[in-house]
């Protein structure tokens, strides 16, 4: 759409510029905050994850009489506060793309929402950084800094799309480009019309993710992620289930197959069915070795299939922990609202090495899936000693209650993890 104002004064335009170069530099500044909260709650994850006797927070001592205060104290909500900036940010995003689209141009009103601006971004750095992982475990610290980067990033991006000459952006550029007109984007040239615009789409879609994300708190962020690994063992048993039934209709037709040579003196040419059977053998071999799961012995010598049910029956167990653990410990009261103001309970440092040992107890059972497609029964044998130690981990470190009552240190869970532990120990 040509410009059918006047063109601003070239000092104004100037002057915004200035005004987005500072406010980009400071995005900066604060996605480095950001970044630095990530990588420190990535380390402190790989710690907990290489860590010989993970088992050793299970051991931690209950509530003490004088829990240590948290030191610096724990006044800010990094939840808050970083949903109330992104409610903002977007909020000031939207009024920029709308003075970037519309005729007149005008910096100086882009100006002062994009200072508006610059001070909400300031905020996003410090909920990353104050989302302390020994307080809000470092899985949520983690989960904090990636969003306030995604919404750091995209409001980067809209800071570049302001023009820098003084004139609207072009009406090609907000929904896409010059020369593309396929149906979808001629569908949203009227939206584009009343203030639409690709690059703050991304940023509502950022902004809304980091609120869903902090009005969940920390129970239904560690929720999501306990239901997410069930997810990832129940594909794993579903695998492991149709690779032993696949085995078993193998070995039903090796058997018909055997029922059928009995007759092989009817009179048909058997060096004939031979070379066919020859065949039949070479491209099954090719084709096992392609896809790497070769089929278990009908004798199974080494007794894998008796291995499989075990581990098919095991994860099933594992996805009963894990709605356990959801019910009795990550949903309220069970969970206190993090952070708390003292240190009692090891709250965060137990989520943190319970989660951390089912994500590794999930993985090992895709390399023992591995390991049975390879019929490795030394291999099998060594994972799934691995798997259901990993599995015992979890369950040990959530077994005592965070806030028990007075007089107690066990609940119902707890009752119920012990009998776990003796289940998943016990090989049929």
């Amino acid at each position: 759409m040509a410009s059918s104002g006047k063109q601003p004064d070239s000092s104004a335009v100037e002057a915004l510029n200035k005004t987005v170069d500072a406010a980009v530099r400071v995005i900066e500044a604060v996605l480095k905050l950001a970044c630095d909260a990530y990588e420190d709650a990535k380390t402190s994850k790989l710690a907990i994850a290489s860590a010989s006797g993970a088992d050793a927070l299970a051991t931690l001592p209950a509530a003490s009489s004088t829990p240590a205060a948290w030191e610096p104290p724990t006044e800010l909500d990094a939840f808050a506060l970083a949903r109330d900036a992104a409610m903002l940010i977007r909020a000031h995003g939207t009024k920029i793309s709308l003075l970037i689209i519309n005729e007149p141009f005008t910096p100086s009103a882009i100006g002062k929402v994009v200072k508006e601006l610059d001070r909400v971004v300031l905020s996003l750095g410090t909920a990353a950084q104050q989302c302390y992982g020994d307080r809000y475990t470092n899985h949520v610290r983690q989960e904090m800094a990636r969003r306030c980067m995604g919404v750091l990033e995209k409001t980067r991006s809209l800071l570049h799309a302001i023009p820098r000459d003084g004139r609207v952006v072009p009406e090609a550029q907000r929904t896409g480009g010059v020369g593309t007109r396929s149906s979808s984007q001629q569908r949203s040239e009227g939206a584009a019309g009343r203030g639409s615009f690709t690059t703050i789409g991304i940023l509502w879609a950022e902004c809304d993710g980091l609120v869903a994300f902090c009005k969940g708190g920390v129970n239904g962020f560690l929720v999501q992620v306990v239901s997410q690994l069930a997810e990832q063992l129940k594909d794993e048993q579903e695998e492991l289930r149709e690779w032993g039934d696949e085995e078993g209709e193998g070995s039903d037709e090796d058997s018909d197959e055997s029922d059928d040579g009995d007759v092989s003196d009817s009179g048909y040419d058997d060096g004939e069915d031979a070379l066919q059977g020859n065949d039949n053998d070479a491209t099954q071999a090719m084709l096992d070795a392609l896809m790497n799961t070769r089929h278990i012995p009908p004798n199974d010598p080494n007794g894998l299939r008796p291995r499989l049910e075990t581990v098919i029956k095991k994860i099933q167990l594992l996805l009963l922990l894990c709605r356990a653990v959801i019910k009795r410990r990550l949903t309220k009261p069970a969970l206190p609202t993090l952070p708390l103001p003292t240190q009692e309970g090891q709250v965060a440092a137990r989520l943190d090495g319970a989660l951390v040992a089912l994500q590794t107890t999930a993985n090992l059972f895709e390399d023992l899936a591995n390991a049975f497609y390879k019929l490795d029964v030394a291999e099998v044998d060594t994972i799934m000693g691995q798997c259901f130690d990993g599995a015992v981990s979890v369950s040990r470190q959530l077994s005592r209650p965070f806030m028990p009552a007075s007089g107690t240190s066990s609940d119902l869970f707890t009752a119920w993890a012990d009998k776990f532990e003796s289940e998943i120990r016990v090989i049929a």
